[in-house]
């Protein structure tokens, strides 16, 4: 994370020889207004600073407040203005803080094992009304997060050391950062109740590799339940089983026992599949995938065909398609109709083959061999059924093969670099 940039600057209007320019005197504050606050909340704001209005106060008061701003990590900039204002016979200023708040945020999570998180919530929110549940990304911000985190615990007395972690998303490419004790309990074991399609041995198999002797949270061990075990219910069949209930108990020195609740649900079949997007080649696709109706709805062999799908129109120069299914269940009957979206994207055009890594002759005769011809679709499967024909020729010539695809900077048009080593 790069350290936040702060700015602040004293305030340029001398009150009329009653406030000296260069060093103001004491005289209270009148009024206190915020600007350029987005998000935040100028009351907010204005108690983080630490003034108040009435208060009698000087330059070395306002460029203290405005650099305690800054120190939130929560702006890119922070300054200062004022202007001389009279109340009651009473003669002082109103002050407006400048303010521009950095806006790359991440979401913030709270993963306290035995804390109710939306209770800890409101607790940071009501000390603290800067707090929120995206914050921005950098080192100063994440640390006053931690500060006021802590203090919420101490007034609950439960005062601890508090790390924190970050987690991308390389879909989004948003970032997460997960608030949690430094110190857990680490797992001894794991049970499950209410499982019968799947036998207690092998659901323990698939999380013991990942889980036993790791430190518990039980925001983890929810995400490691849903990667290792969901997939192994959904290849019966089996798309809405939930696990409802994850709790612990105490088992020898700083170790604790898992049990997973197991609501298996239905096992599903498969009804309709729609295919939508635009100008599909519909006929190809049901050549390429026939879906049995009223068979078991195994998910994985479901997506398997999906991806057949998406060959199809990769062979067809859309190399950078994307599908996304949608599940509709009907309780009644215990099927599952599923309507799969494909986004076809820019279409390409093959353009040149180059071939690294061969001695100069099996070159020649690779690219003699090449069968698709510049300006055809882009065959993407065509690479490597290609290098798989060509076996006989390459056998004993290399330890490991790649395929590089680089398309021409405003162009739909791609090179393709065969790399052999």
């Amino acid at each position: 994370m790069e350290m936040q940039r702060m700015e602040w600057a004293a305030g340029i209007l001398a009150l009329c020889g009653i406030l000296a320019p260069c060093a103001l005197a004491q005289h209270p504050i009148m009024e206190i207004k915020v600007s350029g606050n987005q998000r935040l909340p100028a009351a907010a704001v204005i108690a983080a600073s630490g003034l108040r209005q009435g208060q009698a106060a000087t330059h070395a008061d306002l460029d203290k407040a405005a650099a305690k701003l800054a120190q939130t990590g929560l702006f890119s900039s922070v300054s200062y203005q004022y202007d001389p204002r009279t109340v009651g016979g009473v003669t002082g200023y109103a002050l407006v803080l400048l303010v521009s708040e950095d806006t790359t945020l991440a979401t913030v999570v709270l993963d306290f094992p035995g804390e109710d998180a939306e209770r800890l919530w409101q607790r940071l929110r009501s000390s603290d009304r800067l707090i929120d549940q995206r914050m921005p990304d950098n080192d100063r911000a994440l640390e006053y997060f931690k500060r006021a985190l802590e203090a919420a615990l101490r007034k609950s007395n439960q005062a601890q050391e508090i790390v924190m972690k970050s987690e991308a998303n390389l879909g989004s490419g948003r970032m997460t950062v997960v608030f949690r004790p430094a110190h857990l309990a680490r797992v001894a074991a794991i049970r499950f109740e209410g499982n019968s399609a799947i036998a207690e041995a092998k659901l323990q198999a698939g999380m013991a590799k990942v889980e036993i002797g790791e430190e518990y949270s039980e925001r983890d061990f929810r995400k490691k339940l849903e990667l290792n075990l969901r997939p192994l219910y959904e290849d019966l069949g089996r798309l809405t089983m939930s696990f409802p209930r994850v709790t612990t108990a105490p088992a020898g020195d700083s170790g604790v026992t898992v049990t997973a609740a197991v609501d298996e649900g239905p096992g599903w079949r498969l009804g309709t599949v729609e295919l939508t997007g635009d100008h599909l080649p519909l006929a190809d696709m049901h050549d390429a995938v026939r879906f049995e109706r009223g068979a078991a709805a195994n998910w994985k062999e479901f997506m398997a065909s999906v991806t057949k799908l998406e060959q199809v129109l990769r062979r067809d120069g859309y190399i950078t398609v994307s599908s996304k299914p949608a599940r509709a269940f009907h309780e009644d009957t215990q099927v599952v109709d599923v309507s799969v979206a494909f986004a076809k994207g820019p279409r390409y055009l093959f353009g040149e083959l180059h071939i690294e890594g061969l001695d100069g002759a099996t070159q020649q005769r690779l690219t003699a061999l090449w069968q698709l011809p510049a300006g055809a679709p882009m065959n993407q499967p065509y690479i490597d059924e290609f290098v798989r024909s060509s076996w006989p020729l390459l056998k004993n010539k290399f330890r490991t093969f790649n395929s590089d695809l680089h398309i021409r900077p405003g162009q739909n048009i791609v090179d393709v670099t065969l790399k052999f080593r």
